[in-house]
């Protein structure tokens, strides 16, 4: 099948697969599905871990930029329709949805000012946190530098006393995420 992913190229599909069955987790929320590139891949490794739901959140059709239809994505993913939950709505505020998720997969278009509002309010919910982007190549596509949308490296390294994280830098690049724990201030 040919998807309509910059995942694609460089077989991100793998990893996603790998980290969903090393991990085998129970929830994973993804934002930013499109046609199902990365959504295939994490629900075939819930399948093949009996275990999981994959809860997946975009605007399809509605998004302004040119994405894909949201019968197109459910078309792709057919063949794992007992393993996810199709939401057709805004990225915005679904972390108060959730009191907690193994791994969310964040993948909107992603620019600095977007993970200040969509990543941070998921940091005390999500085990693990993967991002489309975070190397420089990334960072100057041409819509990044076009809009004047600030580097997912730098907010990256901005907001490292928050979580640790890796990134794998072929385009367009992925990073992993892992909050850390911030101490309660009565606690101490």
């Amino acid at each position: 099948m040919k998807w309509n992913s910059s995942y694609e190229e460089n077989d991100f599909g793998s990893l996603f697969y790998s980290i969903v069955r090393i991990n085998k987790p129970v929830r994973i929320v993804e934002l930013g599905t499109k046609d199902g590139y990365s959504a295939f891949h994490i629900a075939r490794a819930l399948e093949d871990n009996n275990l999981g739901y994959l809860y997946c959140y975009d605007l399809w059709e509605d998004y302004e930029f040119n994405s894909c239809y949201l019968e197109t994505a459910k078309e792709n993913l057919k063949d794992y329709e007992n393993r996810i939950i199709f939401v057709k709505t805004d990225a915005r505020e679904i972390e108060k949805k959730y009191t907690s998720v193994d791994i969310l997969h964040i993948d909107l278009s992603n620019h600095g000012e977007l993970l200040d509002e969509i990543l941070i309010p998921w940091l005390p919910k999500a085990k693990l946190i993967i991002i489309e982007g975070g190397s420089e190549e990334r960072d100057n596509v041409e819509w990044m530098k076009k809009y004047n949308k600030k580097p997912i490296k730098q907010w990256l390294e901005d907001h490292k006393h928050l979580f640790d994280y890796f990134t794998i830098n072929q385009f367009p690049s992925v990073t992993l995420i892992k909050p850390k724990k911030i101490e309660n201030e009565r606690n101490k």
